[in-house]
């Protein structure tokens, strides 16, 4: 009986079977309606979708006619209000025989757990069924939304944030039920506001609940505010609006989640992101709408280093430890970098020594102390490298110009080196940055910015201090993936709270990711291929910052899990600079021009993936060379110096224009 289960539940997600039910549904993510705006087609929708173009309104709130008026204006013939706040109310017979008059309803948003304490069992339930069963259109928005899921987050102990459920996926707080209406027939459950709120880890944490409660597969549907998704009887739904909505199936139906533990861990998820004007048959799950294939630049990363990073910028006790005694040894010098404010330096200085690290220095990563001769000896001494409390532009001015700041690069990527970037920092190890995600608002009014990081995981973004404030939940859950699609990267990663993990290799030549401590899993997302698109519905000037594709994967890593990004780690780094050789390209990757800084003049070569040579030319201490020739991709870019025949190279990406 257990194997014929697991059959069945295999095959109701991955096989096309008719899971839908007999009417309409139209579920929006809340935010509010706009006229003129995104909320247009949808309502619209709803309306052209009801036989008799009468719209029923219900609420447990006292309401405006803006609604009714709203749905009035899309050429419904009646629309009213309907407030039902008691269970004696709903369970009126004279109030099931005026809805089911109806061929549509709308439940507007609010607490879920409400309508499902007052109507669960009632004659309101079985007027809202009847509409759906007799092919008539059930709406919602937010809280209304989410109570027509075949499965229900009911709410009815409290709330739950992202942090939350990413800690503690199987908290009290996460109560489900099947028993309220049944709309499409599948292990379906809804969510909404995702980019807004940050849920991304919420949706998945229910779908985990689910399981360890019945051992049932759930699909995901997150809605963000400001999007709709319409779907017709037949399983094919369109998005509408300024967001996306993301479909959740796991991957293996077998363990999909460690349910052994409290914190969110699974293995991995398929997430599809639909935008304005995409389509996904909910039979098949075939999406179309995006003709844009976004392949990665860089599938593995095959770098012989240690990177470390923290959630936050204040790394546990056991985290400073792990990096004293386990990465390397104790003796190893340890050189923190840190910007204009020494404090958090000078706090981190103080809990290294007290673990047993035998030196610790401090500099500055400011482009005044470029030629400072004791920074250049500390710099070449130190085995292990801290970067913290850095401000962004201070610091790559300091890295991209010559002298220290270049050394310092140039002993970063050295085969064996060690370093750790913590919190706010840890952004910068990546081949991307996302500049502003602290900023309130700025995914959302298509205001992030974004620019190079140093490299040394140079398929990666990583963004740092992920759901611990609300301000800027959207600018993270949405920032990762935009930029991912945007620079063509493989990888990224949300890291947050007291999660400490690192990026290493071993004996077999494998590298990868790890979750070495914390209360959180790491957030791992992968792009090996995918169709996509950019949100360009506004809902301003710009559009909101949010990438739609067919698939890209998710991973919630818990402690002690690793994820593969690379099988080729040479014994051996071919990219060595001799001391005597430094060389400084930028922007990498590039798009129409390059620039070159060398310590002493010389020649450069650029070659491809073939070793065939592309470009030629003489190289001054400073030099500006044309790429706008050559094709998307990789490829090698060789310095020999004009005097001592020196040679450095370095990997140079030839980015796309859009």
């Amino acid at each position: 009986m257990k194997t014929l289960t697991k059959a069945i539940l295999f095959c109701s997600v991955f096989f096309p079977i008719n899971l839908l039910g007999q009417g309409y549904l139209m579920l929006a993510g809340g935010g509010g309606e706009s006229a003129g705006g995104w909320s247009d087609l949808p309502y619209a929708w709803v309306v052209n979708h009801s036989a008799n173009k009468k719209v029923a309104v219900i609420s447990v709130n006292d309401e405006t006619d803006w609604v009714p008026d709203y749905f009035k204006s899309f050429g419904a013939k009646w629309a009213k209000n309907f407030k039902i706040d008691s269970k004696s109310l709903a369970n009126s017979q004279w109030l099931y025989d005026s809805l089911i008059t109806y061929n549509a309803i709308f439940l507007k948003g609010g607490d879920q757990s409400k309508y499902y304490e007052y109507y669960k069992g009632t004659k309101t339930q079985q007027a809202i069924q009847y509409v759906y069963n007799n092919g008539g259109v059930l709406a919602g928005t937010s809280a209304g939304a989410m109570i027509l899921s075949p499965i229900v987050f009911t709410a009815q102990v409290a709330s739950v944030d992202p942090s939350t459920a990413l800690m503690s996926a199987y908290s009290p707080q996460i109560t489900l039920a099947n028993d309220f209406v049944n709309t499409l027939q599948g292990n379906f459950i809804f969510d909404t506001h995702v980019a807004e709120r940050g849920r991304l880890g919420r949706l998945p944490a229910f779908m985990a609940t689910w399981f360890k409660q019945t051992g049932q597969i759930a699909i995901g549907v997150g809605i963000d505010d400001h999007t709709a998704i319409c779907i017709s009887p037949n399983g094919s739904a369109i998005i509408y609006g300024t967001g996306a909505v993301g479909i959740y199936r796991v991957t293996n139906t077998t363990n999909p989640f460690d349910t052994q533990v409290s914190m969110l861990k699974s293995n991995y998820i398929e997430l599809t992101q639909l935008l304005h004007g995409a389509t996904i048959n909910l039979n098949t799950f075939e999406v179309s709408g995006y003709s844009n294939t976004i392949n990665p630049l860089v599938n593995e990363i095959n770098s012989r280093i240690t990177v470390f990073f923290s959630g936050t910028d204040y790394p546990s006790d056991d985290a400073c430890a792990y990096f004293v005694n386990q990465a390397g040894g104790s003796a190893d010098p340890i050189l923190i970098v840190t910007g204009t404010d020494q404090t958090r330096a000078n706090s981190l200085k103080s809990t290294f020594t007290a673990k047993g690290a035998a030196k610790v220095d401090i500099i500055q990563g400011l482009t005044a102390n470029s030629s400072n001769t004791e920074h250049q000896a500390l710099i070449n001494a130190a085995k292990k490298f801290v970067f913290v409390s850095n401000d962004r532009v201070e610091l790559f001015s300091y890295l991209n110009a010559m002298g220290n700041g270049q050394l310092l690069k140039t002993r970063l990527k050295a085969p064996e080196m060690v370093s750790f970037f913590v919190g706010d920092n840890a952004r910068f190890a990546g081949a991307s940055v996302v500049n502003n995600y602290t900023t309130s608002g700025a995914s959302y009014n298509g205001q992030l910015q974004f620019s190079s990081g140093i490299g040394l995981l140079e398929n990666l973004c990583i963004i740092p201090n992920a759901f611990i404030n609300s301000q800027y939940y959207e600018n993270c859950v949405t920032g990762v993936s935009y930029l991912m699609l945007r620079d063509k990267l493989k990888n990224g990663l949300l890291i947050t709270g007291s999660t400490f993990a690192c990026y290493t290799y071993d004996s077999q030549k494998k590298s990868y990711f790890k979750n070495l401590l914390g209360s959180y899993p790491l957030v791992f997302l992968s792009n090996s291929g995918t169709k996509g698109a950019f949100a360009n519905q506004g809902p301003y000037s710009q559009s909101r910052n949010i990438a739609g594709f067919e698939k890209i994967m998710l991973r919630f890593v818990g402690n002690a899990d690793t994820v593969l990004v690379g099988t080729n780690v040479p014994t051996n780094t071919a990219e060595i600079l001799n001391p005597g050789c430094s060389i400084n390209i930028y922007p990498n990757p590039a798009i129409d021009f390059v620039n070159i800084e060398v310590s002493e003049p010389g020649h450069i070569e650029i070659f491809d993936i073939t070793g065939k040579k592309l470009v030629e030319a003489h190289a001054a201490e400073k030099s500006t060379i044309s790429i706008s020739n050559l094709p998307e991709g990789i490829y090698l870019l060789r310095f020999t110096s004009g005097q001592d025949k020196n040679i450095a190279t370095r990997k140079l990406i030839r980015g796309s224009k859009n």
